[in-house]
């Protein structure tokens, strides 16, 4: 008679495996999280955004409530209350799509220089005349050396098919 083989040690490498990959994964997300949000670069600031509406691109201007589902066909813009952060870190706003392609923003500048583009509307892909249906993030970041390091605000807008 034969001996069978031995399905434990089989298992238990497996599982050393998957210890590893799990070990690794948690490596990377720490290593991430550290890299985008820096110990000790929080400055405790908080962007004020006003709203997201519906915007006329031939005026400027927005009109409506406040809302976070929009059509494909309709514009949305988002209004910043720039002067609800200091003068004294450097920031920007930009609207960000379920692609993770940025379509719309301004900055990085100081909010005293962005006093006058309080309205950051999000951009049509070249090409088309409709925003991709999907989520879209709009986020106003905190920059240093040129690196974004802290969200001071950030709202979710839904675009429907």
């Amino acid at each position: 008679m034969t001996p069978g083989r031995d399905l434990i040690g089989t298992l238990y490498r497996t599982l050393l495996i998957y210890v590893a990959v799990a070990v690794v994964i948690l490596t990377a997300g720490v290593a991430e999280f550290v890299y985008f949000e820096r110990p000790g670069y929080s400055t405790g600031a908080t962007a004020h955004i006003q709203g997201i509406y519906h915007y006329d691109p031939q005026t400027d201007l927005t009109s409506g409530a406040d809302r976070s589902v929009f059509a494909r066909d309709e514009q949305l813009a988002a209004v910043v209350d720039w002067a609800s952060l200091p003068d004294n870190l450097t920031v920007d706003a930009r609207w960000v799509n379920s692609f993770g392609t940025a379509v719309g923003g301004v900055g990085p500048a100081s909010p005293q220089e962005l006093a006058g583009k309080s309205i950051v509307p999000v951009k049509v892909p070249a090409g088309l005349h409709l925003n991709l249906p999907g989520q879209y993030i709009f986020v106003v970041e905190r920059f240093h050396n040129g690196l974004p390091v802290e969200v001071l605000a950030r709202r979710l807008v839904l675009v429907e098919r």
